[in-house]
Formats: structure tokens, C-alpha cells, sequence
């Protein structure tokens, strides 16, 4: 339905019967004379998006940047910087962000690691034009050319009826500060009751580490959500190293026994809560660019609730008995790779 604009960024765009789908749409709203501008990185999209389709978009009218060109950087560290973000704005009065790739294992269209578990957010009136002005950011950034915002400024931004606030932001390894960091650790230093967290990797810094355990040794609930079925094994083996001391404080995990959880979601007391692309480990910390939502008082943090809630009845809990069982040489490899955890 749009009649403007469509901007979308993903980390992934991958061929498939869920992009086949949208590209339709897009064409189609091409040819009607809406603008279309699509951002998404390179090395998420190695073999996954041909030359022939990127030429095919093209060919649609669309317009196209590609972040951070893999055989630009070679042997360098801008290689590792990365457009982790997931944004899709339309017309100044839609927005869409969470953990949401483009491509059909997300979809569940095909199975790659059980069921895929994910969320998402939607947005409408005025928090639409910060995740608008996120996109032209990054396309300035791509393209070097800067875009007068003010004609993506849409005539009416409402307010939506609520007593809450809704809060996008964006972290940038460009600035080095570590804004999804210190949001994360805010949330968790303030609970006062329960922390729920939903990530599919973990590879964190002391500062979070102990964050963790301080909470639950204040008394507060603090559940951590990850899959049962993990993507990158290695990896995997990394947030294992960090289950021993979590437990060892309180802190409850939860394994998702149908698949892939893939969510990044926070939520504290019932009251604050966060959406966004944000894993728990160093390269979202300190590599990659990321966004999310903060939501406070709003009737999503409830729905945010009842979502954690289904995934924990469809977990498993880990034990210190089930940790403790592991192999030997299992322990000396995780020990290892967690050197390393900060390239994973």
C-alpha cells in the first residue's frame, strides 16, 4: 500500500520464495512511482543474492547500496564491521525492526535448524521517523551523498493514544561508544523483580557477566532464553563456558527445544522492554551496527511477557548436573575457542 517511499536494510536478503514474494511487490510499486531504496550488506549476502537478481532489482528502478563491499577490505578490520540492522520504513508512517532476515528459513518456508524462533515490532506515528532517519543515514554513509531529509518527512505524524514512550535507537562501532551495551546493562541494573532475555549467542564482558549475577543474587528472577538447536556449533560451545557461573548465581537458562531461537528481546518487570538486532556478544557490543526499540508502559511489553512465557513452556532447563556432565575434551576446546570469542 505504499504510495512513497520504501526503504529497507537487512543484514540478509536471500533469494527464496519470501524474497520472490516481496521483490513482486516491489516492482509493482516501482512501476506506480514509489521511491524504493534497499540497503544490505555483503558479507551477509555472500551466495545468497546473484548478480543476475541484484541486476534484476535494478532493472525494477529500485535503488540499491551495498555496506561495506567484501573485496574492499580484505586483510583489513573494516571487515568486521558489519550493518547487523533489520529496518523496514514505509512512507514516514510504518516501521518494522527486530531480528528478522529476509530469507525463507525465517519464514520457516524451509527448516535449516528445527523451527526458527524470531521476533519482531511494528511502529507507527512518531517513532517511524527515527527508524527513517536510521535508513538515510546509513544510505548517505554507502552512497556519499547526502539526502535532504525533510522530503521523507511525511505531512502528519500522529500521536498514538498510550500513557508510555517508545524509544529507537542505533549503535555504530564508528563512534566507540557501546550504546546497546550500557542499554542492556541499564535494563538489568534496575530490575526489580524479573529479567527475561531471549538471544541466540552469548560471548560477553565481565562488566555483563557480573550484571547477571548481581541481579540474581539480589533476588531478582533472571531468565536467559537460547536455542537447543544452534546455528554455529563453535559458537555455541563459546556461550556454554558462561553457563557454570550464570547458575552458579541464580540465573535460570532456558534451551528452545523446537529449533533456532533467534529473537533479541529484553524484558524487565513488566514494565520496560527492548526489540531490536542486538545479540549478546562482542560483535554486536562493539562490531556490528545494530537498532532496537525501548518500550516502556506500553501494552507490547505485555505481549512481550506472554511471548517469553510460550518459548520457556516449549524449553528446557539447564541443570548444574547436565553442565557438569560434559566431556573433557569438550571443556578443553570451549576453553579455547572462548580466546577467540570476540572473531566469532
Amino acid at each position: 500500500q505504499a504510495e512513497r517511499y520504501i526503504f529497507l536494510e537487512y543484514y540478509i536478503l536471500a533469494e527464496g520464495k519470501l524474497w520472490d514474494r516481496l521483490f513482486e511487490v516491489l516492482r509493482e510499486r516501482s512501476a506506480a512511482g514509489v521511491e524504493i531504496k534497499i540497503i544490505f550488506d555483503d558479507f551477509g549476502n555472500i551466495t545468497r543474492l546473484s548478480d543476475a537478481m541484484l541486476q534484476r532489482i535494478q532493472d525494477a528502478g529500485i535503488e540499491v547500496q551495498v555496506f561495506n563491499p567484501v573485496h574492499k577490505y580484505v586483510n583489513r578490520i573494516y571487515f568486521n564491521y558489519r550493518d547487523h540492522r533489520k529496518i523496514a520504513a514505509i512512507d514516514g508512517q510504518f516501521a518494522y525492526t527486530g531480528g528478522l532476515n529476509i530469507a525463507d528459513e525465517y519464514a520457516n518456508i524451509i527448516e535449516r535448524f528445527g523451527h526458527w524462533k524470531d521476533s519482531a515490532i511494528l511502529l507507527r506515528g512518531e517513532a517511524v521517523w527515527s527508524m527513517t532517519v536510521m535508513f538515510l543515514s546509513m544510505w548517505d554513509y554507502c552512497s556519499g551523498w547526502e539526502e535532504d531529509f525533510d522530503l521523507f518527512r511525511p505531512e502528519s505524524m500522529p500521536r498514538l493514544p498510550g500513557s508510555g514512550w517508545v524509544q529507537p535507537y542505533t549503535d555504530t562501532p564508528l563512534d566507540h561508544e557501546k550504546v546497546g551495551q550500557a542499554v542492556y546493562l541499564n535494563m538489568i541494573s534496575r530490575a526489580r523483580d524479573y529479567i527475561y532475555i531471549t538471544t541466540p549467542y552469548l560471548a560477553i564482558e565481565d562488566s555483563m557477566l557480573k550484571a547477571l549475577c548481581i541481579a540474581a543474587d539480589g533476588g531478582v528472577d533472571v531468565r536467559l532464553m537460547m536455542p537447543a538447536v544452534p546455528d554455529k556449533k563453535i559458537v555455541y560451545m563459546v556461550a556454554e563456558t558462561y553457563f557454570g557461573e550464570l547458575m552458579r548465581h541464580g540465573v535460570k537458562i532456558y534451551r528452545y527445544r523446537p529449533g533456532f531461537l533467534h529473537a533479541k528481546s529484553v524484558m524487565v518487570d513488566r514494565e520496560v522492554a527492548l526489540v531490536g538486532t542486538t545479540n549478546m556478544d562482542y560483535r554486536s557490543f562493539q562490531l556490528h551496527h545494530e537498532c532496537a526499540v525501548l518500550l516502556y508502559d506500553m501494552s507490547a511489553v505485555e505481549d512481550l511477557f506472554e511471548d517469553m512465557d510460550h518459548i520457556m513452556a516449549e524449553s528446557i532447563q539447564v541443570t548444574m548436573g547436565e553442565w557438569k556432565k560434559r566431556s573433557w575434551p569438550r571443556r578443553v576446546l570451549e576453553t579455547v575457542l572462548k580466546l577467540f570469542a570476540i572473531w566469532m
